[in-house]
């Protein structure tokens, strides 16, 4: 099956070539005014191109923003689906640009990259065999991404915890208002 990036970009270049054909076209019947021999004064010939020429107007204008719509979703099905490098500097300039541009955050291309924990430690691995980096350097940079590991996965196991805790409260909660029990605040104001 064809991704869809690469249809919305047939789309693209389909339209495109229209849009010159159609544009050519206009400008044959347009040009035709001076051909037919008719005296025009200046301000008149290029008024009698236009109502000459209307009809390629209206339809080249329509391909231009059919093919201005089928590029957009040509860029944005790439960007949703494009693997890009993961890397400190480029995360924070893609931070700046959704920062700047707002619309940008949709596509939540600073969550893709931003590099892993794995990605930072084959770095780490590939600097100390390169020479860049001491052993002290080394053990210390990647005993704090072990750290930093562990603190994710506990926070991850805390909030399944706390999600857990919380329906479980809310069940008792549901339980006890079917069962047909009075609330707390009810029973406690009866004695």
């Amino acid at each position: 099956m064809v991704s869809r990036h690469w249809l919305y970009f047939g789309g693209f270049a389909i339209t495109g070539l229209l849009l010159v054909g159609t544009g050519l076209l206009g400008l044959l019947d347009a040009l035709s005014v001076i051909a037919d021999g008719a005296s025009y004064s200046e301000e008149f010939v290029v008024l009698a191109m236009l109502a000459e020429a209307r009809e390629w107007v209206v339809v080249t204008l329509v391909l231009g923003l059919l093919a201005a719509a089928f590029l957009a979703a040509t860029v944005v099905s790439v960007l949703r689906h494009a693997s890009l490098p993961r890397s400190d500097r480029l995360v924070a300039l893609v931070e700046r640009l959704e920062y700047r541009y707002p619309i940008l955050r949709q596509f939540d291309a600073s969550q893709r990259v931003e590099p892993t924990t794995d990605d930072r430690k084959q770095r780490l691995k590939e600097q100390y065999v390169a020479g860049e980096i001491s052993d002290d350097a080394f053990e210390r940079e990647m005993a704090q991404l072990m750290d930093d590991d562990s603190s994710d996965a506990n926070a991850d196991a805390n909030t399944n915890v706390n999600a857990n805790a919380n329906a479980n409260v809310n069940a008792n909660a549901d339980a006890k208002m079917n069962s047909g029990s009075k609330p707390a605040t009810a029973i406690d104001l009866e004695e």
